[in-house]
């Protein structure tokens, strides 16, 4: 298994110039890593990162990690993701730990302290991928900080991130902050907005 985990990982890294993604054997090997479902991959990851790894090997370990850890709903996939993000410093390897985070399930009592700081990141990249990442949160801290996001930035696109992502999970707690935006002359903003508060009481409908 080490030895198939470090192949694929070099095959996902590996640069084609001149060659088109779709034909391109790293394209083959995202799609091969889609598909893995064997639990063992899990603590090979484990290891894998306990050695030093450059940036883009860090970015497709996370990524196996994250669909590994969907295919068979595993909750220790989770944790190590979190674990990697407190100590991730890439932007781009951050985003893909965020982004698998957010297919995965976050528990009501799980600790996701380390998302919320990146809420402020500095970096719109990992900024929206730690937006995106609460969608899998059913923590109540998670909509209260999207909640005082939305109040707070003015960033239009950190905005339509919190939308999306509250329309998700958010409560009626939720709609007067997006209500907000309705009125918006930015076409983007208010579309984001009037979809989220119909995905809310769609949800509020459906519960009672």
């Amino acid at each position: 298994m080490r030895l198939y985990l470090e192949e694929i990982i070099s095959r996902m890294c590996l640069k084609e110039p001149g060659v088109s993604s779709a034909d391109s054997k790293s394209w083959d090997a995202y799609r091969e890593a889609e598909r893995l479902s064997d639990a063992k991959i899990i603590q090979e990851i484990c290891h894998y990162l306990e050695n030093k790894r450059n940036a883009p090997e860090r970015n497709s370990a996370y990524f196996i990690l994250g669909k590994v850890g969907k295919n068979i709903a595993n909750a220790e996939a989770t944790r190590l993701l979190l674990a990697c993000i407190a100590t991730e410093v890439d932007k781009y390897a951050l985003a893909t730990a965020l982004e698998m985070i957010s297919e995965l399930s976050l528990t009501a009592d799980q600790d996701i302290s380390m998302i919320i700081n990146l809420l402020q990141d500095r970096r719109w990249l990992v900024r929206h991928a730690a937006i995106r990442a609460l969608k899998s949160s059913k923590s109540v801290q998670a909509e209260e900080e999207l909640i005082a996001l939305l109040s707070e930035t003015n960033d239009v696109y950190d905005k339509i991130y919190c939308h999306a992502t509250l329309g998700v999970i958010g409560t009626a707690q939720a709609l007067p902050a997006i209500q907000i935006n309705t009125i918006s002359r930015k076409p983007d903003l208010k579309v984001s907005a009037l979809h989220a508060i119909e995905s809310i009481k769609a949800r509020l409908e459906f519960c009672d």
